[in-house]
Order: C-alpha cells, then structure tokens, then sequence
C-alpha cells in the first residue's frame, strides 16, 4: 500500500487490535499493553502508515502542537537556534509539533482591559487556526499581563521560560533584576565595590530591569558607584572602546565591569591592554552573554548566562505533561557561570 493511502483502520485490522488501541499507541499513551503495543508498531512499520494530526485527535483532545510567542521584532536579542533545537527535542521525543509566531505587543497608552481585547483579537486567527496544546511565551512578551490573561480566558496553557517573584507573590516572566543582582553579588563576593554597568542596545526594558537589579546589590554591599559607572547603550565595539578608553583613563575607575554583551566584554579587555591594565589583577570582567569568543580571548573572559535551550525545553515540557507553573525552579538556580581568567579579587587600592 502507498502510505498516503493506509489508514488507521487499516493499522487495527493487520495489528488484530481496536481502531482505539492503535490511537493509543500512537499517542504514546501508558495504557496500553507490551504486546499490543509491538503489534501495533509492527503494522505500522510494515504498512508505511503515516499518522497525521487529525487522526491524533481522535485519540483524545490534544491537537499535538505547542506554539512559542515572540514579540515582533524582538527576535535577535534572543538565540532562537539554541532554543529550536532543545524544543524540538523535547516535543519529538514526546510526539508533538512546535512552531513559531511572531505578535505586536499591546501599545503601553492602553488600559488593561483595552490591551487585553487587543490581545484576544491577535491571538483568535492564531490560536483558532492551530489550537495548540499550549502556548511558550518568549522575553519580553512574558511581562505582558494582557496577553497572559487573554490566553487564559480562552482557556490555551501557557509557558515562561521561569518565573519571578513580584511584590510577594509568585508570577510569570523571567526575573531580569535578579539575573543581573546575581552577576554583581559574584564580583561583590570577590571584594568590588567599584562595578560598573555597560548595558546593549538592544531590549531597553531588559536593560533598565538588569540595571536596577545591580543597583540593588551595589546598595547593599555600600557602595556608590551605582550612580557613576552605568554607561548609555553601547551598540557596538567601538562605542565599548571609546567607553572603556573614558572610564579607565581616570584615578577613580571601576574595578569590574559588568557587560550585557560579549562583544562589550571583549572591547574592555582590549583598551585594558593597551592601557598596560591588568585583567584581573586592575580590571575584572563578567559578560552576560556567552559566546565561543569569549573562551578564545587571552586572558578567557568570565560569563554569567541564562541557558535559555535548558529553559525553553522545560517549559515545553511541561505544557506536554500538563505541569502546573508553581513549581518553576528559581531564576539563581537556573544561571550558569563559566569561571575565566578575567575575574578576580579587587585590587586594594585603585
């Protein structure tokens, strides 16, 4: 038989099953016995049958099909590739679909309620056209109220890549405060109280809630140079030079730096050198972006990151195995940070 042409029942009558059991089995469902479930694999195998999502649907409600939201033109502050591949590899083992949309965020002059119908009227073709088992909404569409409640209205499961604590209660959206409070407290451990900012120019919201969550942390630990060392926007290695050049010309200057970018980090190791800077005896340096190049400058430089394909895999796991968002782990927890040759105790006197 050609594939296109053998059907479920067909599947049923070779296996000697139910037209059930095989649903079963090709939901992956448990219950279903050993020698039922080889019966059917062999059918299918032997028949060439291809199950198409219509057929899936027979078996029970799930259209086998997650979707990831992503705010327009936010999609290059975010390594999609990374993550495409970790929810791929999440649903395949599982048996489902992903895909990809890309929506306009609410405008900020709506009310909530007025955001929230704008966001029940992008989603209908979507959602209507699709039905996904669930929905994974991507930074910074994850801090948007209005399209949380929209999705819940219509009753479609929703995923953030974590979630953060907001005036005493637990909410969804990464916790970009507390990523970068993480990244000062490791320089601040360390000795520093001169730590500098140099935020990218690339999603200011992110930016300002990673600033705040470093401002946090320098004000605990003392220190003033919060209100000094956080640069404008730096959106490539010049501006990083030209900046590290003004910031590190000075008797008074930063003894770590803190990038978003690792393209900044790396501009800062080099005006260091030239200025006959040690780094990390005079300078440390800690990126919040991971990238290979990192690892191959001399000396290597220190990164704190988000594994974002780590994060993204899990949310769609737990869309597939119906989890309740509660039990996200904690933002700390989920960094990862590549210990390099560019960060080291404070000098004692700069």
């Amino acid at each position: 038989m050609a594939s296109q042409s053998v059907t479920i029942e067909d599947v049923a009558k070779a296996a000697h099953v139910s037209r059930q059991t095989v649903s079963r089995v090709i939901n992956h469902a448990t219950n279903v016995s050993e020698s039922a479930r080889e019966k059917v694999e062999k059918a299918i195998e032997e028949l060439g049958y291809v199950p198409n999502l219509a057929a899936r649907r027979m078996g029970g409600s799930r259209s086998y099909v997650l979707m990831a939201l992503i705010e327009r033109g936010a999609a290059h502050h975010l390594p999609l590739g990374e993550m495409l591949m970790a929810g791929l590899d999440e649903c395949s083992a599982n048996g489902y679909h992903i895909m990809f949309e890309q929506i306009a965020a609410p405008s900020a002059a709506l009310q909530f309620s007025e955001a929230e119908a704008e966001m029940g009227r992008v989603l209908m073709p979507i959602i209507g056209a699709v039905q996904p088992d669930g929905v994974v909404i991507l930074p910074p569409l994850d801090h948007c109220a209005p399209l949380l409640s929209a999705l819940k209205k219509r009753g479609v499961a929703s995923a953030c890549l974590a979630n953060r604590q907001e005036f005493g209660r637990t909410v969804p959206g990464l916790d970009e405060g507390a990523f970068a409070q993480t990244a000062a407290d490791r320089l601040v451990a360390l000795g520093h109280r001169q730590i500098g900012f140099v935020p990218g120019a690339g999603d200011r919201q992110r930016s300002q809630r990673r600033i705040e969550g470093y401002r946090r942390r320098l004000a605990e630990a003392g220190s003033r140079a919060q209100r000094h060392f956080v640069a404008e926007p730096v959106s490539d290695a010049a501006s990083a030079r030209a900046l590290a050049r003004e910031w590190l010309t000075p008797t008074i200057r930063p003894t770590a730096i803190i990038t978003e970018t690792a393209e900044a980090a790396l501009a800062f190791a080099q005006v260091a050198r030239t200025m006959k800077l040690s780094v990390p005896h005079d300078l440390s340096i800690l990126s919040l972006e991971e990238t290979p190049s990192l690892a191959d400058a001399t000396p290597g430089i220190s990164a704190l990151h988000l594994p974002y394909g780590t994060m993204f895999g899990r949310a769609c796991e737990k869309l597939i195995k119906k989890e309740q968002s509660e039990g996200e782990e904690n933002l700390q927890q989920a960094c990862v940070f590549v210990e390099r040759a560019s960060t080291g105790k404070a000098p004692r006197v700069v």
